[in-house]
């Protein structure tokens, strides 16, 4: 993974070599020649003087350079790199609900090799917790088994698989649950089909029930992936009193929603009330 920290928060330049035209197309082509995880240092660093001085222009000619890179983010045959670094600019240029779901079909394009798997993560996760579909740009990192991140706040490292659960339980579930089941039917990498049993885990439905069972006595899955199936469709058993007294006076709508809105915290803290309140939810349901 490249590390480029500085593609993302461009420093303040004066704007050279690139073009004022409001010719973005070609402008892009030219800036974004390139995917970061095939350069050495060195040219990082010249292509970093340049992406400056896109970001810096974009700033000043806000008017021009908004409606530009709405109409070339909804072009997915530009260079993957500018669908996120374009996107992420974007983000800083508009706060419109519009402009955000243009950055997350964009994003849901990238090469995550070009990226800071970080920043990436905290991108959706901003989307999800303002209530956008978050599910393409989540789904994206499903091919990535090392896909990683740590928050060094609460010392918390997350793998995928709860990357993948905070990118989508901040948002609506109607939007991620029918997707995640039918992904998780054609999907071939065991560490991704993990991530998608435990999502489909804290979904709590009959239908996400019946997904990670039907997925368990699957000969055709692998046996690794159908004995965590398994382990899944039981843990529910393991629900005790205590949960179910504490469910008692709260309706499971207002259990979900609370557990939506605490997944927007990233932390320690934050993991262990989700499945505080999952356990209630499961109480709930029995």
């Amino acid at each position: 993974m490249v590390v480029l920290a500085v593609l993302s928060f461009p420093a303040l330049t004066t704007p050279g070599q690139i073009s004022t035209t409001p010719n973005l197309h070609a402008e892009i082509q030219r800036v974004y020649n390139f995917q970061p995880h095939t350069l050495s240092s060195a040219q990082i660093a010249q292509k970093s003087a340049v992406l400056d001085q896109f970001w810096n222009k974009a700033k000043v000619q806000r008017d021009t350079y908004v409606p530009a890179l709405r109409q070339e983010l909804a072009d997915f045959s530009n260079p993957p790199f500018f669908l996120y670094d374009g996107a992420s600019l974007l983000s800083t240029l508009s706060n419109d609900p519009a402009d955000r779901k243009i950055i997350l079909a964009a994003i849901a394009h990238t090469d995550l090799r070009d990226l800071q798997m970080k920043d990436y993560f905290f991108l959706v996760h901003k989307m999800a917790a303002l209530g956008e579909d978050t599910t393409a740009a989540a789904f994206n990192i499903l091919a990535t088994p090392n896909f990683q991140v740590f928050i060094p706040q609460h010392v918390l490292t997350l793998g995928q698989n709860y990357c993948l659960v905070y990118m989508l339980l901040p948002t609506d579930q109607q939007l991620w649950q029918r997707p995640a089941i039918d992904r998780l039917h054609t999907e071939k990498d065991e560490t991704a089909q993990k991530s998608l049993l435990l999502l489909l885990w804290y979904a709590q439905t009959p239908e996400s029930d019946k997904a990670i069972e039907d997925f368990a006595s699957d000969a055709s899955k692998p046996q690794a992936s159908k004995t965590y199936a398994n382990e899944m469709a039981h843990r529910k058993d393991q629900i005790g009193l205590t949960a179910r007294a504490s469910a008692h006076a709260s309706s499971e709508q207002s259990l979900r929603q609370a557990r939506r809105e605490r997944m927007n915290a990233i932390s320690d803290e934050a993991l262990i009330d989700l499945d505080s309140e999952t356990a209630k939810i499961i109480a709930k349901r029995k």
